[in-house]
């Protein structure tokens, strides 16, 4: 019986005293920042992190050149190759000494990678199911498509893991290489013969405080992997000379911060070539990257400092946060095109007075009356005046607000875009508009036939790669790169890269000046459009335009009201402001937090502009303003005003209340800040109901409003993300064939028959 217990213990003392586990048991105790990153792995390819984002697809649907391929993943699959090892090394050199049978052993980084990939292993077999399952599903790859894609993330994975092994095993050297096979046969039969061997062992009362501290702190381990995964058990390790049993750790150590420094040195070469596609990898590879970079110098910091690591790393950033005020350490993100020389003052220098007031009422009036005599087809009807409004949403919403126009333009016969007065709306939103309507200008003017098919496919195309590669690979290092626009030069940062990308992807029409839409604007042959980015400075609007509209950003009869609108132009009368660049006039009103940079624009003080989402994701209270301003004239020369809402997602009363019962404390605390940020678009829609009904009662003609919606909810989300999967594209195609959509389509083409 007293055996059989003792067999049984015996048993589970092998199992708890396995490599791996004990392995798994030190990082669960003491490298809670490696495991972190595994976290974050887990939660994202199970669609648990930055699901509303898109950021799982961007591993599970990695794209390269615009595919997704065998190389994509292959190159998803060495950028992971990379963070293991990188995790093996960072685990080796903080846990290496808990562990001193190593210096025993043949190889023993090798081994200590065998034994390390408990978490790599699980990872893999998740991930490679996942996958299997999105591109099946998602992609709509059959089996053997699949299989192709998921052999090249384990093909590069693997690729990647024998070139570090190659290395390490060519570099890395063992208690004997070290010391000679003779020396480490006395040393470990008997430590007190040959004279060499007694000069090698003296040490100092500091090295056998040091050796005693690493004794203390090693780990039992009875047995582990061997090569060819063979169960070994670990040697004595008690009678070897501990300083040199050091010495091999040390070795090995020195050998794993070269390899880190290459590691390091690779992105930032590949940084330099972030322009050319071909070295613009997947997103997803990139984070990994980004990943691997962070855990390596987080992990040598911990190796380095110990118990000071959290502290010093707080010096560096509130360091590095007090060099950025310098201006040799100050990276801002500006305009190209738009003046920096002068500095107006931010809260007077667009202040204008009822002159000025009257003077852009009448200017405005002046193009309405030239637009209405481009609709004046009907002897006796007045024209419908139609006000598009586009709502953000990424590349969604890009797409969607294209598709929308180029479809129901085409079923009106162009009579959309002639009726069109106003575009107004947020980041994606706004591009796709604006896109549209460069097109339709040119076809005016018999140069291109904006119905075909191959100019929606251009808004579909993938935004997010290029901007998150510039993010990990310049953004976050050192910027040493610059361009030239109008004869002045600014830093090539992510907002360049995603201003060049979507250039490229828009086929260059839109690389042109705010300018070059005025003439085209007075004379009514184009909508005029109005962007308006949110100041991160005090959360007012910037409206931007290419006429003046002073009564926009003015309160009447009202002297104590703030003013929340400030109007470009003349506040930038001085900078040349309708020589600043279109796309980045496109940028401002589309730049999502930490994305994106923010925009600095010359003001006293400096400003800071973003996504006008945070204030009007639908662009209805800037429309509504407008019309209000304008009311008059349009009761009397128009049949009546069309609101276009074209939105990213179907507006509803659906309430997000559960009745599961009682909440938990962690519930309670998160609600009150997720529920509001969560339903941030909802209030909006509140607010502008409120304000178009406010508008039926001081309008007296015709008011309809008319929303065209993308088919989008809880069961067919699509991210909000500058990144499309190819589900999401045909979602978003199919919404054309939505129930609402088509009786919505049906509606306006009614309205716009019966003008003509």
């Amino acid at each position: 019986m007293k055996e059989r217990n003792k067999v049984k213990r015996s048993f589970f003392e092998r199992l708890v005293y396995f490599f791996p586990l004990q392995l798994l048991f030190v990082h669960l105790k003491k490298n809670h920042q490696l495991l972190l990153f595994w976290l974050l792995f887990f939660l994202m390819i199970y669609q648990q992190i930055g699901n509303k984002y898109g950021v799982p697809y961007l591993f599970l649907g990695p794209e390269y050149l615009g595919k997704l391929s065998f190389s994509s993943y292959f190159i998803l699959g060495f950028a992971f190759g990379g963070f293991v090892m990188s995790f093996n090394i960072s685990s080796y050199i903080m846990n290496g000494f808990r562990f001193p049978f190593l210096a025993t052993l043949s190889k023993p980084f090798f081994k200590y990678c065998i034994n390390n990939s408990l978490l790599p292993l699980l990872f893999i077999i998740l991930y490679s199911i996942e996958t299997f399952r999105f591109l099946r599903l998602y992609e709509g790859f059959s089996t053997e498509e699949s299989l192709l894609r998921l052999s090249g993330f384990l093909g590069g994975y693997f690729i990647f893991i024998l070139i570090s092994l190659a290395y390490f095993m060519a570099t890395n050297k063992d208690f004997e290489k070290l010391f000679g096979k003779e020396i480490a046969k006395v040393v470990g039969s008997d430590t007190k013969k040959g004279e060499p061997v007694k000069q090698l062992l003296t040490k100092t009362e500091k090295d056998w405080y040091k050796l005693h501290e690493a004794d203390s702190k090693s780990w039992r381990v009875d047995s582990y992997l061997g090569l060819f995964l063979r169960l070994k058990q670990t040697r004595a390790y008690k009678h070897y000379n501990q300083n040199m049993l050091s010495q091999v750790f040390r070795q090995n150590h020195i050998n794993a911060s070269v390899f880190e420094l290459v590691v390091i040195l690779s992105i930032i070469v590949l940084g330099l070539f972030r322009e050319n596609e071909v070295f613009i990898i997947p997103a997803a590879a990139t984070l990994t990257l980004l990943f691997t970079m962070l855990l390596m110098v987080t992990s040598a910091l911990r190796s380095w400092l110990r118990g000071w690591t959290w502290v010093v790393i707080l010096g560096l950033l509130l360091g590095l946060n007090e060099l950025s005020k310098y201006d040799t350490f100050y990276y801002e993100s500006r305009a190209p095109g738009l003046s920096y020389e002068a500095k107006p003052n931010y809260l007077t220098g667009s202040a204008a007075d009822d002159t000025l007031f009257q003077q852009d009422i009448q200017l405005h009036e002046e193009r309405l009356q030239r637009w209405k005599l481009k609709n004046t087809e009907h002897p006796v009807k007045k024209p419908k005046a139609i006000f598009v409004s586009a709502s953000g949403g990424g590349s969604r919403a890009m797409l969607w607000s294209f598709l929308a126009l180029q479809h129901l333009d085409s079923l009106t016969q162009g009579q959309l875009f002639k009726h069109s007065v106003l575009m107004n709306g947020s980041s994606g939103g706004m591009i796709g508009s604006a896109y549209f309507r460069e097109l339709r200008w040119q076809q005016a003017k018999g140069e291109k036939k904006v119905y075909a098919e191959k100019y929606r496919l251009d808004l579909a195309q993938d935004l997010l790669n290029p901007v998150f590669f510039t993010l990990a690979v310049n953004d976050m290092l050192i910027r040493t790169q610059r361009f030239e626009y109008g004869g002045a030069k600014y830093w090539k940062d992510r907002g360049y890269i995603f201003e060049k990308t979507l250039n490229e992807h828009s086929r260059y029409h839109l690389d042109k000046a705010l300018g070059a839409y005025r003439e085209a604007e007075i004379a009514a042959d184009i909508p005029l459009m109005v962007f308006t980015p949110s100041i991160v400075n005090d959360s007012r609007r910037l409206l931007i335009s290419n006429l003046p509209m002073s009564f926009m950003s003015s309160i009447e009869k009202q002297e104590s009201a703030l003013q929340e609108n400030i109007e470009f132009l003349r506040l930038f009368k001085e900078n040349d402001p309708l020589k600043v660049r279109f796309l980045s006039v496109l940028r401002m009103n589309a730049s999502f937090p930490y994305i994106m940079p923010t925009i600095n624009l010359p003001s006293d003080p400096t400003i800071e502009v973003f996504d006008s989402g945070l204030r009007d994701n639908f662009g209805i209270k800037s429309t509504l303003k407008y019309i209000f301003h304008l009311r008059e004239w349009l009761e009397q020369n128009t049949s009546g005003i069309v609101l276009l809402q074209i939105r990213d997602d179907l507006k509803s009363n659906r309430s997000e209340l559960s009745a599961k019962g009682k909440r938990s404390i962690s519930d309670q605390l998160l609600s009150p800040f997720g529920s509001l940020y969560g339903n941030w678009f909802q209030v909006q829609d509140f607010n502008n109901d409120e304000l178009i009904e406010y508008a039926s009662q001081w309008f007296s003609g015709s008011f309809e409003v008319i929303p065209y919606q993308l088919k989008r909810d809880q069961e067919q989300s699509i991210s909000l993300s500058w990144h499309l999967t190819s589900k999401e594209k045909e979602q978003i195609l199919s919404s054309l064939n939505h129930s609402e959509n088509q009786a919505a389509a049906k509606r306006l083409q009614t309205i716009l028959t019966d003008d003509q």
